[in-house]
């Protein structure tokens, strides 16, 4: 009893959830760098918004019918994949933790998981292609130059990309209130404040100073002669809001499997359907540009209403557990992105940490379609409980 009690912690007793692990990620990064993960927009109310309507959704268990063990296999945009969830592509997340994309590439690709790179990435395409190969997605954001687009698609098409993501929901500036107060920046500005905050998180900044400045590595090449921005790319350099005819000319570009990210509206989802998409991410960016927003959950079955079975339909909504995955699964998406969680494993344990965030979220949606007695995943909207239907 005495040895038991004195010994170490392991890692499934320290982090036995991706709760434990925000805690932990707040404990190890600068503030202005947990307030650019966490916040949102405005009062942040479309933040509170998505967590509140995850946690309304109920789930019918039926313990008396038999099944089996659950299969999370899934085959989607024509990969298979070992589970219906993957790491979503996040901006900046070299300024997370060095090294994140890299991390969170690995540990996706060792589950049979795809992983999204952002424009806006710390790594290039090319470093996270040669770890994640056709398991890298790539997301673009829509530039009014067309040939630094059409370079980027080059690249990544190059790397035998297969699965490429346009980004719709960033027409123009938004006001981000912590990260103004913070004075957020790539690199970080030098000043008391920064400082103080980088002091108090050493192991952060011992990373950051081994691996070396952080910044937008795979739009580096691009960057403009004028000013000081260290990928020369701004909200200035993104294109106004996508017309029918844009979203057919990517089409035409794009051999590939394509992917319209940031869809609200049943509407928009019948748009981006007729132009040839493959798929859409329902998604309101996490909060981050129009706190007025409904959540990704509260809009899914809606949208699956309108299109019914002809694209896939994935979803970025905020799920922290395998439970939330469920839930996704259950109001209408084929498939879960996940944001915030990687950036947050990776935050609190480093290397480590994406390959244990994927374990939990696995075993976590396991142990849920068990108890719901679901064997099959895509079942779960079956297994809905909506008492004032």
């Amino acid at each position: 009893m005495i040895r038991s009690a004195l010994r170490p912690r392991t890692v499934e007793e320290r982090f036995a959830s991706i709760t434990m692990m925000e805690g932990a990620a707040r404990r190890r990064i600068p503030r202005f760098i947990h307030d650019y993960m966490v916040g949102g927009i405005g009062r942040e109310v479309a933040v509170a918004r998505g967590r509140d309507t995850l946690d309304a959704v109920q789930l019918m268990p039926r313990y008396l019918e038999g099944g089996s063990i659950p299969d999370l296999s899934t085959m989607l945009l024509g990969q298979q994949l070992g589970a219906p969830f993957g790491a979503a592509p996040v901006g900046l997340a070299g300024l997370i933790w060095p090294e994140a994309e890299h991390h969170i590439a690995s540990a996706a690709v060792a589950q049979g998981l795809p992983v999204g790179l952002s424009s806006y990435a710390t790594a290039t395409i090319e470093e996270i292609g040669a770890v994640a190969g056709r398991l890298m997605w790539f997301q673009l954001y829509p530039l009014r130059d067309e040939s630094i687009e059409q370079d980027l698609l080059a690249r990544f098409a190059a790397i035998g990309g297969e699965v490429l993501i346009i980004t719709v929901d960033i027409p123009g500036r938004t006001r981000r209130e912590r990260d103004i107060a913070n004075g957020l920046s790539v690199p970080p500005r030098p000043g008391l404040r920064v400082f103080a905050q980088c002091a108090a998180r050493p192991a952060w900044s011992l990373a950051t100073l081994r691996a070396g400045v952080p910044h937008f590595r795979t739009l580096a090449r691009y960057r403009s002669e004028a000013g000081d921005s260290l990928a020369g790319l701004s909200y200035d350099d993104l294109a106004a809001p996508l017309s029918p005819a844009r979203l057919r000319r990517y089409r035409d570009l794009w051999k590939g499997r394509l992917v319209i990210k940031g869809i609200l509206s049943p509407r928009d989802a019948e748009i981006a359907a007729d132009c040839g998409a493959d798929g859409i991410v329902v998604s309101n960016h996490g909060g981050r540009q129009l706190d007025a927003a409904p959540s990704a959950l509260d809009m899914l079955p809606e949208i699956r209403r309108a299109i019914g079975t002809r694209i896939a339909v994935l979803a970025d909504g905020g799920a922290r557990s395998g439970l939330d995955i469920t839930r996704m699964l259950a109001k209408g998406a084929d498939f879960v992105l996940l944001g915030r969680v990687m950036a947050l494993a990776v935050a609190a344990m480093g290397r480590e940490g994406p390959a244990h965030a994927l374990h939990v979220l696995t075993d976590e949606l396991r142990c849920t379609l068990v108890q719901l007695g679901c064997s099959d995943h895509r079942q779960l909207p079956e297994f809905l409980y909506e008492p004032d239907a």
